[in-house]
Formats: structure tokens, sequence, C-alpha cells
């Protein structure tokens, strides 16, 4: 399980998946990656920073955000 740093772009409260932009990658971003329930949604604003965990199976639907910091 490789774990990432990235910012968040944009996040949509109804789904619970976020917009990231990975640390160090090009300017594209990840759309759809989910985020564990147990983060406020009030905490994923644009700009944060949170942490990535990717899977097993290198698959970006695995993606999950599971932490969160300013």
């Amino acid at each position: 399980m490789a774990q990432f740093r990235a910012t968040v772009v944009s996040f949509d409260a109804g789904t619970w998946r976020a917009t990231l932009r990975f640390d160090g990658s090009a300017p594209q971003a990840v759309s759809g990656v989910r985020t564990a329930r147990n983060i406020p949604s009030a905490e994923m604003t644009s700009g944060r920073k949170v942490l990535v965990d990717t899977g097993d199976h290198g698959n970006a639907d695995d993606m999950v955000v599971f932490g969160v910091w300013s």
C-alpha cells in the first residue's frame, strides 16, 4: 500500500469524493477519489493537504483519502 501526499482541488460532499493534485506530479488532477467518512466535509476545502492510500492493486478506484491537515 503506497501512501502519497496531495492537495485538495475540490470536494463533493454528496458523493464524498475529492479531486486531488498529487505532490510532485504533473499539473493534472485526479478526480473521484474516495474520502474516509470520519473526515468532516468542512475539512476538505480547496488547498488543504491530504494523505492518500493507493490500495494494493495500483487501481485508481482503490485510492482513499485518510488524513487531512492545513
